[in-house]
């Protein structure tokens, strides 16, 4: 049990913070209790997870992995999507909660019944159509033959750079587009796990992660049809990730990379990537290998405090971010292969 006094402690620059967000956009009056206290919930439970964490041996986590396999049965496949439950599955359950199988057990439970409702495995760009017909989250793609990652489709800034004659914000990058143009002026369903653009090959980091670009300036989950298709939207692109996960040295790679341009970031945004953490956080945990920011505004440090009391602390030892010399995505792909990042579990 917490003393009184000692959650007053840890509140009490929380909430000086949520005057000044308050002020700077009143949407978030509304959201802040909720992040606050769930910002007071991850230090006191990290606090108490490193308290009590302990070296687990190869023998014990083999057999906490059995354990919590006879605990929590796995559905059939048929039953969430289409996917199943190995091993891997899991160990990162476990691996996120320090080997407390209790905890994993309750967090992999829940995990099972929110895929039984979504089915993750089976989404396709028609069940959220406003989110997929954006440009704001793309995987990037390689044309065979060429060293370097090429614009499908040049969006606004790289057209007006184009027609001035100054380099183009994104010179170098290939974007795998969701949505292509269909006959009468509808939108065409591709579909890039199954789908791709001839002669294009998706792109890795030298570790073996998948990458997808994300470009706030973009992104405009204000026009999703509903807080669902924003939560649908971020489990379609896990799954994506897990779709081209590649084998390396004889193993599957577990984890995936994503590169985020903070430019342009609002404040309407905030309930939206909460959402996306707490996807990320509740039903995706071990997948990421690396997270990296770059083109940060100025007034984005208010808002990442706010963002830090959402992570864990496996979330949070992933993320980066870059050098203001980092200023587009080969840039950033340049500085993530040379770091020595896990790829596996």
């Amino acid at each position: 049990m917490v003393q009184l006094p000692r959650a007053r402690r840890l509140l009490r620059p929380l909430t000086s913070r949520a005057a000044l967000l308050s002020r700077i956009s009143p949407r978030l009056a509304l959201l802040l209790p909720l992040l606050l206290a769930s910002k007071l919930a991850v230090r006191l439970a990290a606090r108490g997870k490193r308290a009590g964490s302990s070296t687990v041996s190869s023998a014990e986590r083999q057999q906490l992995i059995a354990e919590l396999r006879a605990e929590v049965s796995a559905p059939l496949p048929h039953a969430i999507g289409g996917e199943t439950l190995d091993a891997d599955t899991y160990q990162r359950f476990l691996q996120v909660h320090g080997w407390s199988l209790p905890k994993a057990a309750a967090m992999l439970s829940k995990d099972i019944e929110w895929r039984k409702r979504v089915r993750p495995r089976a989404l396709r760009p028609r069940h959220m159509p406003a989110a997929c017909s954006q440009r704001g989250w793309v995987v990037l793609m390689r044309h065979q033959g060429s060293g370097n990652l090429t614009e499908d489709e040049p969006s606004p800034p790289e057209a007006a750079a184009a027609h001035s004659g100054r380099p183009a914000y994104l010179p170098t990058l290939r974007i795998g587009h969701y949505f292509g143009r269909g006959k009468g002026g509808g939108g065409r369903s591709l579909h890039p796990p199954h789908t791709k653009p001839p002669l294009a090959h998706w792109v890795y980091t030298r570790h073996g992660m998948p990458v997808t670009y994300v470009n706030v300036r973009a992104w405009h989950p204000e026009r999703f049809t509903s807080r669902d298709e924003c939560t649908r939207f971020c489990a379609y692109h896990m799954e994506h990730y897990i779709r081209r996960m590649p084998v390396r040295r004889g193993r599957r790679v577990q984890r995936a990379c994503i590169l985020i341009s903070l430019s342009g970031f609002k404040a309407s945004m905030v309930p939206h990537v909460c959402e996306c953490i707490q996807v990320l956080r509740r039903h995706y945990p071990g997948r990421l290998g690396v997270a990296c920011l770059y083109n940060t505004p100025s007034y984005w440090y208010p808002f990442w405090r706010i963002f830090c009391g959402l992570f864990d602390e496996e979330i949070m030892s992933k993320v980066h971010f870059l050098p203001a010399s980092v200023a587009d995505v080969a840039g950033a792909m340049a500085w993530v292969d040379k770091q020595q990042l896990h790829a596996f579990l």
